[in-house]
């Protein structure tokens, strides 16, 4: 098996955070549980019912203090997760340092397309584990298969932050 390695240009391997956010599993479930949720509260706390169909559903006062009390208390458990997980991208990318790593697993679950990998840095080895939203053109990459040299973007500081740059390439 012939194993091409990938050139290591700095250009070529940008990563945007939008798409890093995109493809992570627990940024999607909590940004879209947040906007449901305070969907249902502005409207329960500022009309007084949610439209559904070709009615609506009409709240009462105790009904809407439960959903703005719901509402907050899925923000205090939703909200840190997003800004964890946006700080943890933004890091790696602002401080990353590109090197080459192998893929020693990949599989999937019914939500997630997951993929381990090691490599390493400063004498050191590391195996780290990315896992993004399931798609099929993702899952379709040869360049993801088991023994394949891929490029890694590692935080200098932190080694076991670190991201599989084909996994979220476009």
């Amino acid at each position: 098996m012939n194993v091409v390695k990938p050139s290591l240009g700095t250009g070529e391997h940008q990563l945007s955070l939008a798409r890093l956010l995109w493809l992570d599993l627990p940024v999607v479930v909590s940004g879209a549980l947040l906007a449901g949720v305070w969907l249902v509260a502005i409207f329960a706390g500022g009309l007084g019912y949610f439209p559904v169909g070709w009615g609506r559903i009409v709240f009462s006062a105790p009904e809407v203090w439960a959903i703005l009390t719901v509402a907050l208390i899925l923000t205090l458990l939703g909200g840190p997760v997003l800004i964890w997980r946006i700080v943890h991208f933004r890091s790696i990318l602002r401080h990353g340092v590109v090197l080459h790593g192998q893929v020693i697993r990949r599989w999937f679950t019914f939500a997630e397309y997951r993929v381990d990998y090691i490599f390493h840095y400063q004498y050191q080895p590391f195996q780290q584990r990315n896992a993004v939203r399931r798609q099929r053109h993702i899952e379709a990459r040869r360049a993801l298969e088991p023994g394949s040299v891929v490029v890694v973007l590692v935080h200098p500081y932190l080694p076991e932050r670190s991201l599989l740059v084909d996994l979220y390439r476009v």
